[in-house]
């Protein structure tokens, strides 16, 4: 486990099934899978599924917020387009 270079938070990297890393939160959170849902979540596997937090209820999966998200300095690591 590493931590965040701009906020200090613990981070955990998953891989995506394209082989890229993706910064997530340590903790790992239950949800709902809503195509049409406001979050998403990254999985074990790496995927990103869109989804309905839900701490109450019969969740379909658990996974975890990828740090972009929640990071209150993810401006400062976001690649400009060129």
């Amino acid at each position: 486990m590493t931590t965040c270079k701009s906020c200090g938070a613990p981070i955990v990297w998953i891989e995506s099934p394209k082989h890229k890393w993706i910064p997530c939160d340590e903790g790992l959170i239950p949800y709902q899978e809503d195509r049409s849902g406001k979050e998403a979540v990254v999985t074990q596997r790496g995927e990103i599924i869109r989804c309905r937090l839900t701490f109450d209820g019969e969740p379909t999966g658990m996974g975890r917020m990828a740090h972009w998200a929640t990071c209150p300095n993810a401006d400062r690591h976001r690649r400009r387009s060129r």
